[in-house]
């Protein structure tokens, strides 16, 4: 049984929670994506605990982690200051951080901010690399927020445009479907509105983090499911023509079980 705890960092009517899971002397942060929770990162501990101890989040409106500000916007300085907390109060001075999906943004903007405590940056088929025009569309203008927070408790709109963009096949049935089950009950709905509109200007400068990988000894790893539709190689080639050296890892998976390929090969 691991040695575990848990822990909140609490700023301005937002609690953001936190699991240690102590192994070895290195650190690794972890970040899950959506619809996960701190635990979908287990498997990543047990092959590492004999070297990493990890500290696995549970992000804003996922887990246990609490939100109440509102609609109130949340941008990088706002994760400086959880995490400038965070380090002094776990006294950690160097790490490692993995995100997976949406929390490749969190990964991305963590190293970004503390650029001279980052060793190592594992993207697992992250997001905030390339910003889709449906997430531009539904968050950015007052009108079409409003229209998608209606999608919570009507999803009639969201189920046309599936049904439409399915018909002419402008989008993969597989990704499609992937929409689907992250919109099929009203928990999920909310999630999906709170998560995009809340962090509609939380995103990383991709300059930055390539400065950071080009000019200083942080290595950076992206690790891409052989079979995931929803994100690929493509996806990635807006930080990717940036970088002077990156390692990529294809892993025998798809996209939602993805961590647990990646932790048979770290």
């Amino acid at each position: 049984m691991s040695d575990s705890r848990h822990n909140f960092i609490t700023i301005d009517k937002a609690s953001l929670k936190y699991t240690i899971w102590s192994g070895g002397d290195k650190v690794m942060l972890c970040f899950h994506g959506f619809g996960q929770e701190h635990s979908v990162f287990k498997s990543v501990y047990e092959v590492l605990k004999e070297t990493y101890t990890i500290y696995s989040f549970d992000l804003f409106f996922h887990g246990d982690t609490d939100w109440d500000r509102g609609e109130k916007s949340f941008y990088p300085q706002d994760w400086f200051d959880f995490m400038q907390t965070f380090f002094t109060k776990e006294k950690i001075n160097r790490f490692e951080v993995m995100g997976f999906s949406m929390g490749g943004k969190f990964a991305l903007v963590t190293a970004q901010l503390f650029p001279a405590q980052t060793d190592h940056l594992h993207l697992l088929a992250p997001d905030g690399i390339k910003t889709h025009f449906s997430y531009r569309f539904s968050t950015y203008p007052l009108l079409f927020r409003k229209i998608f927070k209606t999608q919570i408790k009507n999803p009639s709109v969201f189920k046309g445009i599936v049904n439409l963009t399915r018909k002419l096949r402008l989008m993969n049935n597989y990704t499609l479907r992937f929409a689907e089950t992250q919109m099929n009950t009203e928990f999920k709905r909310a999630q999906v509105y709170y998560s995009w509109v809340i962090f509609r200007h939380f995103m990383p400068d991709l300059k930055k983090v390539a400065d950071l990988i080009n000019n200083t000894p942080t290595r950076l790893t992206f690790y891409l499911g052989k079979y995931d539709k929803v994100i690929n190689k493509k996806e990635m080639q807006h930080l990717i023509v940036l970088l002077d050296d990156y390692e990529l890892k294809e892993i025998d998976s798809g996209h939602s079980k993805l961590i647990e390929g990646v932790s048979k090969v770290l």
